[in-house]
C-alpha cells in the first residue's frame, strides 16, 4: 500500500493492510481476511467464479464498528474491456443496528468508500 497517511486515516478510519487467503486457497466456505491497522474482517466466501466473480460475507471482526453493524456483504466484479483492460466493480452492503441508524450508515458509507478508493488507487499504481 500506499506509505502516504490521507487525512481520513488519521481521525481513524482502518487503514487497509492487506487482504489474504489465510487457508492458502480460495473458494466457496473458504475464509478470506482483510487486515488494517486497526483490526481484522474475517469473511467466508459465498460464491466464486474465477476469474470474473467473488462475493463473500462478514462473519466477525474486531474493528469499533462491530457493536453496530450486524452485516456487510461484498462483491468484485472483473469485466473485459477493449484493447486488454478490465474493469472492477466492487459492490458492499451494510446492515446497520442500534438506534441512529441512518447517521450510522452514512458514516459507515463514506469510510467504506474512502477505503475501496485507496485500495483501488494502490492497485492502479501497482499496474501501471
Amino acid at each position: 500500500m500506499d506509505p502516504r497517511i490521507p487525512c481520513l486515516f488519521r481521525l481513524g478510519i482502518p487503514k487497509p493492510v492487506e487482504c489474504r487467503l489465510p487457508d492458502g486457497t480460495g473458494g466457496v466456505g473458504q475464509r478470506r481476511q482483510c487486515i488494517s491497522d486497526r483490526g481484522m474482517i474475517n469473511q467466508r466466501i459465498t460464491h466464486w467464479e474465477s476469474p470474473s466473480l467473488l462475493r463473500f460475507q462478514m462473519e466477525d471482526t474486531n474493528l469499533y464498528f462491530r457493536p453496530c453493524v450486524n452485516s456487510i456483504s461484498e462483491e468484485f466484479k472483473l469485466l473485459p474491456g477493449p484493447n486488454a483492460t478490465s474493469q472492477i466493480t466492487r459492490t458492499t452492503t451494510i446492515q446497520i443496528t442500534g438506534f441512529a441508524q441512518t447517521i450510522k450508515g452514512i458514516i459507515m458509507c463514506i469510510g467504506m468508500k474512502f477505503v475501496h478508493r485507496y485500495v483501488f488507487t494502490n492497485w492502479s499504481r501497482l499496474l501501471a
